[in-house]
């Protein structure tokens, strides 16, 4: 939702500053063609390119997958991120000072919130200048300290890779970053929050920090959000070089930052930032388990591969995953722990009603063990043909976990009824009507039973470590088959979806001249104290053209705060076309269509009125009103003739 005391002239000002070429530029190849660029659109997979840029108008919008707005929307859809967000992000770049009553997401008219919120946005900013001081430091280090940079080889992490990643390392010394936050007049106890640093209880030597690292004597992975801003740090512990002193940095194996009020380790995936692009041209993520694994993908070519960060699988990671694909696919060690995560995982995406993929991996091996030998670090012949070939045999979870449990069911009676009762509590915890009856059929026959007796298979409760998210939307009392006949709950909307009537109205208002000039002679028609907005049944359509019509408002002001996504299309698709196509003699709108769209309009909004009216008649005979009830009788029937004006012989398609 848009913030409302972020103005359009300071919109206007982060516009000005920086342009949509440059930032479309970043995850788009851009090509001149007329007045405006084209390329392959970001958003969806394409082989001819149909999303086009428009400089001099500062829009977008792609002819294939219908996406389309301003700078501040395309930050906000490649990114993920909400409007305020995208305002900041936008305003920082362009260098451009946000106002003083900036509000982000919210509204406060109390100066002391109004003043606690700008000291909280002021010290996110401090923090996120920490962290990347810190991975700045920790990248300095990779040189001085060759054990480190020499394990980052072997693993095979080539300069390339570790240049995109920002690799690094933490010396082998108790105080290293904390001198140098000293040095650098840093905040130390806000760097003690995001989990650097942390007091010491003794033995500081004189002049000292009074802290120490966190991370020693590690090999240094930051983590960073989809902006690129580094929000936390992971550190795989090596064994200290000869005569280093021991620094106690080896324990435990893998270090992540600790959640704070830049990390969130549930909601994060390690190298997301650099993949994001990758993951929508294939339309694919590959969820992994390391950070090593991440790195030996991306250096063999699969550029799409993340991991979560010392955490398994959560809602919220899937959240973010279908924002850049419609296939996640789980590639996960082939040992017990990775066939248990696995599995975990493709009980949260069932708790979603999504389908996750598996690729199965050799047994007990990584996927970087796979592909590069990691005593040399080279790629081992055949490593990517192989993985390619394990990438290309994923299946659905649940498909490959229930046809296991089909042929386990045929060593006995007591197998077949675990398999049963194992395959009734999936089907009862998967969140997508239309896919559980697709699966239970197909257990039915698998399993040679019939539905009544699925039927009487409960799921299981209590046996299995599940996670808190699947145990709340799993149905406890109701069983697989029984929980199938249920209606999904419909998503309610804020908005009418708009019409194809509507559509029109739009994109002709926008076209100018004879066809603006009939919408504005509309407002004559409208029944008595109704404004043009009653004449559409999508509200924001309706405020939308009202704005432009009376208030004469421009639409690319309005084009960064419409909320519905196909209304957003049909403005950015109006405004993006070049004027030479708008006035061209074959263009898609004529007077005639505009005409009949009107004319609909008019009649929808005294058809609206009728329904008020007989609303109102029935609340006077209600109360016995005899003379109010006469008058608007009266009233109605004059609506109907007037209606009469309005009929036409076209139906609405």
């Amino acid at each position: 939702m848009r913030p409302s005391r972020i103005s359009p002239e300071f919109l206007q000002k982060i516009k000005d500053a920086v342009n949509l070429i440059d930032v479309v530029g970043e995850h788009v190849v851009l090509r001149k063609s007329g007045s405006n660029y084209t390329g392959l659109c970001p958003f969806h997979n394409e082989r001819s390119p149909s999303f086009s840029v428009s400089e001099q108008k500062q829009l977008y919008h792609c002819y294939g997958c219908k996406k389309g707005g301003d700078l501040i929307s395309f930050t906000q859809e490649i990114h993920g991120l909400s409007f305020a967000e995208a305002v900041e992000e936008l305003a920082e770049r362009g260098q451009v000072p946000l106002p003083k009553d900036f509000k982000g997401s919210g509204d406060e008219s109390d100066p002391e919130v109004a003043k606690k919120k700008q000291a909280a946005r002021d010290r996110l900013q401090t923090a996120y200048k920490l962290n990347r001081f810190a991975a700045k430091f920790f990248r300095d280090q990779l040189t001085p300290n060759a054990h480190i940079a020499q394990y980052f080889k072997k693993r095979g992490v080539s300069d390339e890779i570790a240049q995109s990643f920002y690799l690094g390392a933490s010396p082998p010394s108790w105080d290293a970053l904390a001198r140098f936050f000293v040095q650098a007049k840093a905040p130390l106890k806000l760097a003690e929050e995001l989990g650097l640093v942390k007091p010491s209880q003794k033995g500081q030597s004189p002049g000292g920090p009074g802290y120490f690292d966190l991370f020693r004597n590690r090999a240094m992975f930051p983590i960073l959000d989809l902006r690129g801003k580094v929000v936390g740090f992971g550190g795989r512990g090596l064994p200290l070089p000869p005569g280093a002193p021991d620094v106690g940095g080896e324990s435990p194996k893998y270090l992540n930052s600790s959640d704070s009020l830049l990390f969130h380790k549930s909601k994060i995936a390690y190298g997301l930032y650099q993949a994001q692009k990758f993951i929508r041209e294939k339309d694919e993520v590959i969820l992994v388990e390391g950070y090593f694994d991440v790195l030996a993908l991306h250096g063999a070519g699969f550029r799409n591969a993340v991991a979560t960060c010392g955490t398994a699988l959560t809602v919220d990671h899937l959240n973010v995953f279908k924002k850049f694909c419609s296939k996640i696919t789980v590639l996960f060690d082939g040992d017990r722990a990775g066939i248990q995560a696995t599995d975990r995982a493709m009980e949260i995406g069932l708790a979603e009603g999504l389908i996750l993929f598996g690729a199965a991996m050799p047994p007990d091996l990584d996927p970087d063990e796979v592909l590069f030998d990691q005593s040399t670090g080279k790629i081992l012949p055949g490593g990517v043909e192989q993985m390619t070939a394990i990438l290309q045999g994923s299946k659905p979870l649940l498909d490959a976990r229930m046809d296991a449990a089909i042929v386990y069911a045929k060593k006995g009676s007591e197998e077949k009824t675990q398999a049963l009762k194992q395959v009734a509590e999936w089907l009862g915890i998967y969140n997508d009507p239309v896919g559980r009856e697709v699966r239970i059929d197909a257990a039915a026959r698998g399993f040679e039973v019939t539905r009544a007796l699925l039927d009487r298979a409960p799921p299981k409760r209590g046996d299995r470590s599940t996670s808190a998210r699947v145990e709340q939307n799993a149905p406890s009392a109701v069983s697989p088959v029984k929980f199938l006949s249920q209606s999904p709950p419909k998503n309610a909307t804020k908005h009418q979806k708009i019409s194809p009537r509507e559509a029109i109205l739009v994109k002709g208002l926008l076209k100018g001249g004879t066809l603006r000039a009939m919408l504005e002679e509309a407002l004559h028609y409208l029944p008595r104290e109704k404004t043009l907005a009653s004449a559409f049944e999508n509200e924001e359509a309706g405020r939308l053209v009202e704005a432009i019509v009376l208030r004469k408002e421009s639409p690319e002001d309005w084009l960064s705060r419409l909320e519905d996504p196909r209304l957003r299309e049909v403005v950015s698709a109006s405004l993006v076309e070049s004027d030479e196509k708008r006035a061209s003699p074959d263009s898609a709108f004529y007077e005639a269509d505009y005409r009949i769209a009107v004319q609909r309009s008019l009649s929808f909004a005294w058809a609206r009125f009728s329904h008020e009216l007989i609303e109102r008649l029935r609340i006077a005979e209600l109360n016995k009103d005899a003379d109010l009830h006469s008058q608007l009788l009266q009233e109605y029937l004059d609506v109907q003739r007037r209606m009469k004006e309005f009929g036409t012989f076209y139906d609405e398609s």
